[in-house]
């Protein structure tokens, strides 16, 4: 990483690649034919879409089960996160969240830790 929470050229590149590729396997997951997959693929996140594309679209998402619609959620705010430039920074501490872990889950919004005290039971954080 270039400074915390920048990512070099080759860093955006990559986890730009790795988010496509999430998202796509995601739509795969829901998608009935390779023609609605063709269809969305030629339509990303900040392009413009004509109005048959968004009915496309709005069709699929009609599809989508809660966990799968929020995981294209996730994966869609960690594309913006890379064009705002605070991809790979945790929303709870501020720290960088390491590599290892964005290339599992690229689209993590917090580093282990403290996703780790979010997920235990209330009754047994401090």
């Amino acid at each position: 990483m270039a400074r915390k929470g920048q990512l070099d050229a080759d860093g955006s590149s990559e986890f730009r690649g790795l988010l496509r590729e999430a998202r796509q396997q995601l739509l795969r997951t829901v998608v009935m034919t390779d023609g609605d997959l063709a269809s969305l693929s030629d339509h990303e996140p900040g392009s413009l879409v004509e109005d048959s594309a968004r009915a496309a679209m709005a069709d699929l998402l009609a599809r989508l089960e809660g966990r799968e619609r929020h995981e294209l959620d996730e994966i869609q705010a960690a594309q913006a996160r890379l064009e705002t430039g605070s991809f790979g920074v945790c929303e709870d501490c501020g720290a960088t969240i390491p590599l290892p872990r964005l290339r599992a889950v690229p689209w993590a919004r917090h580093c282990l830790g403290c996703q780790a005290r979010d997920e235990r039971p209330s009754d047994v954080r401090s």
